[in-house]
């Protein structure tokens, strides 16, 4: 039993923000640029990735409705098993138990979002989100960080039991052990959109409840870029001053490719950091400036911050905020700084 990967172009395909009714928080295991794409064969498997909510912050019971997972290919006549477990204490899920499931049919690549019929409520502090997926069905993997948060499961000749993780032939992180020997070299690109008790943020993984992570008061717009807003508090005091930061609006076609699954939209902003001495900050800073754009109107609900850096320069989604009528994030990098909607939103 061999998934394969194929390793494919550099690409950016994180995280999807998706619109108001939906979940108010998007949760990801991935944290990198790189996509692999893996498929399915032999007999269907399961592939998932495990959440500690505990750590992201998200107060129980906390409530998921959609879920995401980039295709590559996708198997369009057979429904997937789109599944949720809950565990008591971590580790492996093999005692995990199921919260809930439903199908869908995948048509499409892209960005497939399924729209729980039912929403979910989950009461344990570690949840497991994935997908049962047909022979011959291929999806993306960010290729960074640790592979013990993406299990695979799966019986050969035949399925096995959803309602009982026990009941797989082979279950197993993908990190290159047994026993399931797959090495995907980082984590599926599967994730969900949460309510935690108390509601939460729109936003990624790691962002903070709202209100806390955005000081308007301290916010002041760039002169000659209106829409774009920086913290000079984190200038001025968290950076002590040793920073100063500089905005202007480029034209469009100096953008870089728009990462997978995201459409670039409003101006193009390039974002200058000098030390005082007047010399150009080309690297990652330590202390992060907060930065806002005002989006259009219509885009508001599933906008969110992405920051161009390097050589040549490539897009990141950073983890963001709806605030007002502003989508924010973090920046530590200088370079291109501009918003995005997803492309693909699509569910039964």
């Amino acid at each position: 039993m061999v998934k394969k990967s194929l390793l494919l172009l550099v690409l950016l395909g994180l995280l999807s923000v998706l619109p108001v009714s939906a979940g108010e928080r998007v949760i990801s295991v991935n944290s990198g640029d790189g996509n692999a794409s893996w498929f399915i064969s032999g007999e269907p498997s399961l592939v998932m990735n495990g959440f500690d909510l505990q750590s992201l912050g998200i107060a129980r019971p906390a409530v998921i409705d959609r879920i995401s997972i980039s295709v590559n290919t996708p198997v369009a006549s057979t429904p997937v098993d789109v599944v949720v477990y809950q565990d008591a204490n971590g580790g492996s899920p093999i005692d995990a138990t199921l919260a809930g499931t439903t199908q869908a049919t995948i048509t499409t690549s892209g960005v497939f979002t399924v729209v729980l019929p039912t929403p979910i409520t989950v009461n344990q502090p570690v949840i497991w989100i994935g997908f049962y997926l047909p022979v011959d069905f291929s999806f993306y993997a960010d290729t960074s960080g640790t592979s013990v948060l993406t299990y695979w499961a799966w019986t050969p000749g035949g399925r096995f039991d959803l309602n009982n993780l026990a009941s797989a032939s082979v279950l197993g992180p993908a990190d290159g052990t047994s026993p399931v020997n797959i090495n995907m070299n980082g984590k599926a690109r599967i994730t969900a959109e949460i309510t935690g008790a108390g509601g939460s943020t729109t936003g990624t993984a790691g962002t903070t409840p709202q209100g806390t992570a955005v000081n308007t008061a301290s916010m002041s717009a760039y002169p000659t870029c209106g829409n774009a807003l920086w913290d000079t508090a984190d200038e001025i005091i968290s950076n002590r001053d040793e920073i100063n930061l500089h905005c202007q609006e480029v034209p469009a076609w100096q953008a870089p490719s728009s990462p997978l699954g995201y459409v670039r939209r409003g101006p193009l902003y390039d974002i200058q950091i000098y030390r005082p001495n007047g010399n150009l900050v080309s690297g990652r800073m330590d202390i992060r400036v907060t930065h806002c754009i005002r989006p259009a109107a219509e885009d508001l609900s599933t906008a969110v911050v992405g920051n161009a850096w390097g050589a040549p320069r490539t897009w990141s989604i950073l983890p963001s905020v709806i605030y007002g009528d502003l989508v924010c994030a973090e920046v530590r990098h200088g370079g291109n700084l501009s918003y995005f909607v997803p492309s693909v939103v699509s569910g039964t």
